[in-house]
């Protein structure tokens, strides 16, 4: 089941609508392999009444997207609801709404352990699976973080006696919030991680419920579960899916999303496909239902092109979904005719699609990666309050700017040749995992180096944080083999418009090596910022305290950067481009035995001839563009291990599939 299209309630309630969209489908045959269809067109519960009545309609409707050739399922949009919308039609009933930490609540959203709520969830589940779909999906509202108004719920009265006794101490809402703000210290943490796995139960607990009664009234019902990065949630994903599977281990979908919504900035195409990776990568290898989500909410023509459309779908495959759930259509009775364009785009893209599906399946992304856990949110915060979206996600997110220069990056740490540690994400691992990461190869920045001192891990970096810089400096290539012909190259990120910290390094270890210095706009050399070394247990460490992760976009800069990813990966690096293009690639260990390569020009510049270094023995490599038939391209040697293979006219925001022979030449 590769491609799915979302059909919202509209399309279905009526016979008319439902020929009209029958007959939109024929135009494109093959497009899509099944149909998912919505509950409902707003975002909290429904009255149980409503649920019962358009249950009955799917029953009728289900059978007549058979007879056409589609998989046929439904899409539970809301079960605790998402947030406050359309209240006066919606669920209204005298049970616990979700309780924030300021107190407030969310008039659309029920808290999944009020029991009165929960046997409303299984009567909908019941109602809906005596419809007898194929596929039941749980939309991503079954979540905790973000159910406007109310942030990182729930503190009701029930929530609250459940953790107390899950700790063993009472709280209320008030002296919660206040245990856990302020400065990361092990208490706070301990009671952090505590409340993370409170927060997994919950969501266990809920499924558990689902899926009792989905397999009571229909037993091997396939049950699915949309999410995003579920930080506040405890990220249990391998957890949920066993819990959704039951005690026999029934078939379970995944539907990974983020929101990208529009082609404003075209970038986020490649966030978006990174949180898709992340989700993928947290999956048990049973789980090979993934189909990302495809959004282009709330569904006006000109917010996101056809092409983007489907250049975002190839994209959330290459980082590890294994096909795409298209949500482009809306209730609006003319927005068919409108979004003709996205399923012609689609439709001619259908064998690509295949393809990947074929080369990658549930394989492994290899290359750098930005180091995270399921416990990422205790490191969170504000000072007053740890339960606000704080910095710890923007040190998740900034290596994967490394992304950009043309170096693979990857998800969990089976497939990483490299690991980068930003900010304070090093404190929510445990002792014995920074030590592994140290014994391979480590990118850090000084806010990392200097709690890893603290934690009593700094001599393996080889450097301390020195002397601090808050304005007027600059980073300066040294004469290092490994910047090239780029000594003497300067980058100088304006410190005075992106306010950011320049750190000096100092030397701690013999052996240590420095790459870059900081000098003042007198050109003043005032201390080193960039160093590499080999620790006694085997790791190679760079620290970077000048703009690690921002602005480092400099011809210079990218090749620095390119060469000190092969140098830290010990020429494991699985791929690296050549050409001076801002170019995204993804590589995976292949399902076949053979590696692939998704290489995406994330530019408006065409490259005529774009190189990519390949760690891989001599022979040829297929290159499978999203349009047009497959060639094979032949290879050179390049830089010891790699072979350089040259991909011909790569178009402005295009994505291309190399598929050739894992491993290296032997030496």
């Amino acid at each position: 089941m590769i491609t799915a299209l979302r059909v919202p309630s509209a399309w279905w309630l009526e016979d008319d609508r439902l020929e009209r969209l029958f007959a939109w489908l024929a135009t494109a045959p093959r497009t899509f392999d099944e149909l998912a269809l919505f509950t409902s067109e707003t975002h909290p519960p429904l009255p149980l009444h409503l649920m019962v009545a358009r249950a009955e309609r799917l029953k009728a409707v289900l059978p007549q997207a058979r007879r056409l050739g589609y998989g046929a399922g439904i899409n539970l949009l809301a079960v605790i609801g998402h947030h406050a919308e359309n209240l006066p039609n919606s669920l209204d009933e005298p049970w616990q709404r979700l309780i924030g930490p300021d107190g407030d609540d969310s008039p659309g959203c029920y808290c999944p352990e009020d029991p009165g709520f929960q046997g409303y969830v299984r009567a909908v589940i019941t109602a809906l699976a005596q419809a007898a779909p194929d596929f039941l999906w749980i939309d991503d509202d079954v979540r905790l973080m973000g159910h406007g108004p109310v942030n990182a719920p729930c503190f009701c009265a029930r929530c609250l006696a459940r953790f107390a006794q899950e700790v063993g101490r009472p709280f209320t809402r008030e002296s919660l919030v206040a245990a856990t703000a302020g400065e990361a210290t092990p208490e706070r943490m301990s009671l952090r991680r505590a409340w993370l796995e409170h927060n997994r139960g919950v969501i266990a607990r809920l499924l558990a419920l689902i899926e009792e009664a989905a397999h009571a009234e229909r037993p091997g019902l396939m049950l699915g579960l949309m999410t995003g990065d579920r930080f506040y949630e405890g990220y249990a994903f391998a957890r949920w899916a066993a819990t959704l599977a039951g005690p026999n281990k029934t078939t379970v979908r995944w539907r990974p999303g983020a929101g990208f919504y529009s082609d404003e900035t075209l970038i986020g195409l490649v966030g978006k496909a990174h949180e898709v990776g992340r989700q993928a990568s947290a999956l048990p290898n049973a789980v090979t239902i993934i189909q990302s989500e495809l959004e282009n909410f709330p569904d006006h023509l000109l917010r996101k092109s056809a092409a983007t459309t489907v250049l975002e779908s190839a994209a959330h495959m290459a980082a590890g979904a294994t096909g795409v759930a298209f949500n482009f259509i809306s209730p609006d009775p003319s927005n068919l005719e409108e979004m003709r364009p996205i399923l012609a785009r689609a439709s001619a893209c259908r064998p690509f699609f295949e393809r990947l599906h074929a080369e990658l399946g549930r394989s492994p992304a290899l290359g750098v990666w930005p180091a995270w856990n399921g416990d990422l949110f205790a490191g969170n915060g504000e000072p007053d309050s740890w339960f606000r979206r704080g910095r710890r996600f923007d040190d998740l997110r900034a290596p994967y700017a490394l992304g950009e220069l043309g170096l693979p990056v990857c998800y969990d740490g089976s497939g990483a040749t490299v690991v980068a540690l930003a900010g304070e994400t090093p404190r929510v691992f445990a002792r014995e995992d920074l030590e592994a990461m140290l014994r391979g190869g480590v990118l850090l920045d000084a806010t990392a180096l200097q709690l890893l001192w603290d934690l009593g891990l700094g001599e393996a970096a080889g450097v301390r944080p020195g002397a601090s810089f808050a304005v007027d400096t600059l980073e300066v290539l040294d004469g290092h083999a490994l910047n090239g012909f780029d000594a003497g190259s300067e980058r100088d990120c304006r410190q005075s418009f992106w306010r950011q910290e320049a750190r000096v390094l100092e030397p701690c270890a013999p052996g240590v090596e420095m790459l870059s210095h900081l000098a003042d706009y007198n050109r003043n050399n005032v201390g080193p910022c960039l160093s590499i070394f080999e620790n006694p247990q085997g790791g190679r460490v760079a620290v970077a305290g000048y703009y690690p992760w921002t602005m480092i976009t400099t011809a210079a800069k990218v090749r620095q950067y390119r060469a000190l990813a092969r140098w830290l990966s010990r020429d494991r690096l699985p791929a690296v481009v050549e050409t001076l293009a801002k170019v995204v690639v993804w590589v995976r260990a292949g399902a076949h035995g053979r590696r692939a390569a998704i290489v995406l020009n994330a530019s408006l510049d065409p490259q005529p001839a774009l190189a990519v270094q390949l760690l891989m023995p001599q022979g040829r490599v297929e290159h499978v563009p999203m349009d047009g038939a497959a060639k094979w391209l032949d290879t050179e040697p390049a830089s010891p291990g790699y072979r350089r293979v040259i991909i011909p006219h790569v178009a402005p925001w295009s994505l291309h599939l190399l598929l050739y022979e894992a491993g290296a030449p032997a030496r």
